[in-house]
């Protein structure tokens, strides 16, 4: 027996090393699940876990960031733009008290926003508006100068000025190859007021190329009026009011002209000589300063000198006849002297 107890203890010790420090034999430990659940989560709770993000998920999400904004702006732009284009549709369809009342809106009032290229359709479509007879002159838009109309005999060219109104300005071809450098400032318009200013320089003007420096012919001079009548029998049918001009021949003359210079002696002298030698004329002193011409048809012309300022005035009256300034010289041109001041 005892035997038997001695080699199961040698088979023991064969298989356990109990000299081995750290060796301990527990009982095997009972774990139950609530106790483990609430010891895990404290274990997760005491160490948070952070994912790091890379510069390249930075960069992609400040990139599609920005993109999105910048496709958010193209979308705006596109949809201005469509809207300007139905805009300029609109006008291309316009009548001219449409036109009238869009240049009031966008122009005067500054109820509407649109393009730079819109606003110089509308003023395009009106100005043409405005002129329109002229379409029976080969009116076409220039295509060697911006904002001018160009027709047979002469070109217009029309610009906005800072007071919302529209200034035209012209140019006739020379003639014997004589050039003028400057455009003549014709007439004002005034949408607003639904007004307009003829010059009356521009018509003195005209006078003086024609007689004086011959840039023009009394031709020319007489076609201009009739076709310019013609635009503003146009424009007063269209609502727009005339002040008394000169180049208007719609109703006789009656009117003074002021001169920014007194008649030299020897223009009188020339028109009483030319007076005398016609029986249907007449040249005679009225006042001190003061001459009066009797023309034919009851037509006279009153010449009053301001020695002290050194200027002069015409009083033109053609009775009953309907007759521009320029038409009315050109019948009686020995009289044109009298409105040159140079």
């Amino acid at each position: 027996m005892t035997e038997e107890k001695n080699k199961i203890n040698q088979i023991y010790d064969a298989l356990v090393d109990s000299e081995e420090p750290g060796l301990n034999i527990r009982e095997k430990e009972i774990l139950h699940p609530e106790e483990s659940t609430e010891d895990q989560n404290e274990s997760f709770k005491g160490t948070p876990q952070t994912k790091p993000v890379s510069d390249s998920s930075l960069n992609y999400y400040d990139n599609r960031s920005e993109n999105y904004q910048d496709l958010l702006s193209l979308i705006d732009d596109a949809e201005k733009e469509i809207a300007d284009l139905k805009f300029r549709k609109v006008l291309m369809e316009s009548d001219f008290p449409a036109l009238l009342d869009y240049f009031i809106k966008i122009f005067v009032k500054e109820e509407m926003s649109v393009s730079a290229i819109a606003k110089g359709a509308l003023l395009e479509y009106f100005t043409f508006e405005l002129i329109k007879p002229l379409e029976n002159h080969d009116l076409h838009l220039s295509t060697n100068e911006f904002s001018t109309w160009e027709s047979k005999h002469f070109n217009l060219t029309y610009r906005l000025t800072s007071a919302n109104d529209i200034n035209f300005s012209f140019m006739m071809p020379t003639s014997d190859g004589k050039f003028r450098s400057e455009k003549i400032k014709l007439m004002e318009v005034y949408p607003d007021t639904m007004k307009v200013k003829v010059l009356n320089d521009a018509v003195l003007t005209l006078l003086k190329d024609c007689y004086n420096k011959h840039i023009y012919t009394s031709g020319q001079n007489s076609m201009f009026s009739r076709e310019m009548n013609d635009v503003m029998a146009h424009m007063k049918d269209l609502g727009f009011d005339f002040d008394e001009n000169l180049l208007d021949n719609s109703q006789p003359l009656d009117l003074a002209v002021d001169l920014h210079h007194k008649t030299p002696v020897d223009v009188l002298d020339k028109i009483f000589i030319t007076t005398m030698d016609n029986e249907n004329y007449d040249f005679k002193k009225v006042g001190e300063n003061s001459y009066l011409i009797a023309l034919d048809g009851n037509q006279t012309v009153t010449i009053k000198q301001n020695t002290i300022d050194q200027t002069s005035s015409l009083k033109l009256n053609t009775d009953r006849k309907n007759r521009s300034l320029i038409e009315f010289f050109g019948s009686y041109p020995f009289l044109v002297p009298l409105t040159i001041t140079d």
